[in-house]
């Protein structure tokens, strides 16, 4: 199997990534479901999107034997997270062109996020990024990267409404290839500041709640 990475972040968090490289049968084979289920499932129609959403789930049933969890499949809530059926864990997916990522928490809260980095980032920086933040940057893509992805994943980790990447999440200020950052998020009655892992590899950028 091709596990990119697969760490224990502390007692309660693993982290997995996995590397898409398996064609469709691979994924099927692994879940059990069969090729006519793939689109309802991933809700796509779009070959490579619903490749990725078999890679996640196929991540997220390795990860759950790692932790001894038995995997009986994925739920959505009200606000449309992903849940665990018969689990009580937390947990967060994201995917990217050629990756899948899970994070699993037994004990709190969990988000995360990945991006292949690209110029389309710092194109539309202003709307996700405060002024404070615009001001911060060091003109690496990657440090945009990092700001979007944390973001995302701050988001995911508080997990019920709308809120605005711009104006209720804010990153304190870092440098270029730091590997842990700080977020703080600011919405209605939720005022929290969260420590968050980066880790980077080839062109892509990943960060998870800590």
């Amino acid at each position: 199997m091709p596990i990119f990475f697969n760490q224990k972040l502390s007692k309660s968090q693993i982290l997995c990534v996995w590397k898409i490289e398996e064609d469709i049968s691979f994924y099927t084979a692994y879940l059990g479901i069969s090729k006519n289920q793939i689109e309802e499932l991933s809700n796509s129609t779009h070959p490579q999107k619903q490749l990725e959403w078999l890679a996640s789930r196929t991540c997220l049933k390795f990860a759950c034997q790692e932790m001894g969890i038995e995997f009986l499949g994925v739920w959505k809530d009200e606000f449309s997270n992903p849940c665990l059926v018969n689990h009580y864990a937390n947990i967060s997916i994201t995917h990217a062109e050629k990756f899948a990522a899970i994070s699993i928490d037994l004990e709190k809260p969990v988000g995360l996020d990945t991006e292949k980095i690209s110029s389309k980032l710092e194109r539309v920086a202003k709307r996700f990024l405060s002024e404070n933040e615009i001001n911060a940057l060091d003109g690496t893509p990657e440090q945009i990267g990092v700001y979007w992805c944390a973001k995302e994943s701050l988001y995911k980790w508080y997990g019920k409404k709308k809120m605005s990447l711009r104006d209720n999440i804010y990153i304190k200020p870092f440098v270029s290839k730091t590997d842990q950052i700080v977020g703080y998020v600011d919405f209605e009655e939720v005022k929290e500041e969260l420590a968050l892992k980066v880790f980077y590899w080839e062109e892509y950028i990943l960060t998870v709640t800590v």
